[in-house]
């Protein structure tokens, strides 16, 4: 009998030891390396519509305590390399960083000047160049009017940065803003969708502490097709619930 049991036991122990590998792992890579994010707003349209599950490198910046853990010991960086201006950033809200993480564009840096006139955005004075591509529309929000553009400014190693944004109408309520100089260790975040961005114009989210910010968004994994009603809730399209194209697609 005890010979018996001895294979049992041995088959158990084998099991939990291969149950605490991947609990171990999964806590390892969602810790520092990777973690998804889901888009659950359209403020950066068109670049991340609603519903697009993105990658976030948490290593990407180094480590603070939005990306790993909530411990003293670490200060509020470990290993900082500062974002460049472009890249796409997922952060903590400053107001609630527990509960709620935000997802922007980087457009300044410590000791930028930033400044919007007529939407159009300045950066240390120089007006980021836009090349009209077409009308907008977006199957993320109920309103479809307004422009696409490519914007264009200068990253920190010179190279120029290309992106899409999605300007609405001629006079919004953050078309003007600054002259402004970000300060040191913080950074100015602004929405794709500039129309309809609660982001770094607005004086409830103002320039951002490094120390909220958890990671870099790489590329969507997988995007859900969610429209948005005039309730402002998000519902799921039944009929075509994924947007295959979107799958795998870098961010830029």
């Amino acid at each position: 009998m005890a010979k018996e049991e001895a294979p049992k036991k041995n088959v158990i122990a084998e099991y939990l030891q291969l149950v605490i590998s991947v609990v171990v792992i999964v806590f390892v890579v969602r810790s520092f390396i990777f973690e998804p994010f889901r888009i659950p707003s359209p403020s950066m349209d068109p670049t991340l519509k609603t519903g697009d599950y993105v990658i976030v490198t948490k290593f990407s910046y180094g480590f603070g305590r939005q990306s790993i853990f909530d411990l003293p010991l670490i200060g509020d960086r470990i290993f900082w390399r500062e974002p460049k201006r472009g890249n796409v950033v997922v952060f903590a809200d400053p107001v609630t960083p527990r509960q709620k993480k935000l997802i922007k564009r980087v457009v300044g840096v410590p000791g930028d000047v930033i400044e919007v006139r007529d939407s159009l955005l300045y950066i240390n004075g120089v007006m980021a160049e836009r090349d009209y591509i077409g009308p907008g529309s977006s199957n993320a929000d109920i309103e479809t009017s307004g422009d696409f553009f490519l914007e264009t400014f200068e990253s920190q190693n010179g190279k120029p940065h290309e992106h899409v944004i999605w300007d609405k109408y001629p006079q919004a309520m953050f078309d003007n803003f600054g002259p402004e100089t970000v300060p040191e260790d913080h950074l100015f975040f602004m929405g794709d969708n500039r129309d309809n961005s609660s982001d770094s114009r607005s004086a409830s989210l103002g320039f951002v502490h490094r120390k909220y910010v958890m990671g870099r968004a790489q590329f969507v994994l997988f995007s859900l097709n969610i429209e948005q009603t005039s309730n402002r809730r998000n519902k799921w399209n039944r009929g075509n619930p994924f947007r295959w194209g979107r799958f795998f697609k870098g961010i830029r």
